[in-house]
């Protein structure tokens, strides 16, 4: 087999041309591009599966920069809310709706390298949309569940707010 016909291996261990090690194997360039995108879409695949599968029985792990952050509030807001498949493929619909307004306003606030308050405004007035539209799905069980979520929420970011100042 491959693993037998040691003529692909090297007595030395390959370097590239910046002289750094790549290890036993002599992977091209476009191969090793090409497992990496294939990483990367499956991780997001999981990713996404695990957002839209997700009962919000535990908040996702903390995530870096901006695009996280919406993931870790709906994760927070549903906390000890059992949803129905039904739910979940409405709450699915509900932040596909807001993502591309709400990735525009990240894209701007990442150009100028803070977020204005009126584009600060605009974000909270489609994540209080977004929270809207998600708790008229609930019963009224998840809907007291929720509001208890989203008043924890708020306090911790009157914290965090009132910590940074």
């Amino acid at each position: 087999g491959r693993l037998a016909d040691r003529s692909t291996f090297s007595d030395r261990p390959a370097y590239n041309d910046h002289g750094c090690h790549t290890g036993i194997h002599n992977i091209s360039g476009e191969r090793m591009k090409a497992i990496r995108i294939a990483t990367l879409a499956a991780a997001l695949c999981v990713g996404i599966t695990s957002v839209a599968a997700a009962q919000g029985t535990e908040p996702p792990q903390q995530g870096q920069g901006e695009a996280r952050r919406g993931d870790r509030m709906g994760g927070l807001l549903l906390k000890d809310i059992t949803l129905t498949d039904a739910q979940k493929n409405q709450i699915k619909t509900i932040r596909e709706k807001y993502m591309p307004q709400q990735m525009e306003l990240r894209k701007a606030a990442q150009a100028t390298g803070q977020m204005d308050d009126a584009t600060r405004a605009k974000m909270v007035d489609l994540n209080n949309k977004q929270a809207a539209e998600i708790r008229a799905i609930l019963t009224a069980d998840q809907q007291a569940t929720f509001d208890k979520n989203l008043a924890e929420l708020k306090e911790r970011m009157a914290a965090r707010k009132n910590g940074s100042s």
